[in-house]
């Protein structure tokens, strides 16, 4: 299980709360070439991708709220 993601209520910013729940479908992606090299070769990359997308949407709401 991976950790779970929640949303501060007082910073407003995502932060790591325990183990989330995880869904019953993934979801995935095709990259270019280029980047498809670059996310192969980080060690823990499904971690890392997770972490990568909390924080874009963290910045999207951020900018929406903005």
């Amino acid at each position: 299980m991976s950790d779970k993601y929640v949303r501060s209520s007082q910073t407003g910013r995502y932060t790591t709360s325990g183990k989330a729940e995880m869904a019953d479908k993934p979801i995935s992606v095709r990259l270019p070439v280029d980047l498809d090299v670059k996310v192969r070769a980080i060690p823990n990359r499904t971690e890392f991708l997770r972490e990568a997308i909390a924080k874009a949407l963290q910045e999207r709401e951020e900018l929406k709220s903005a």
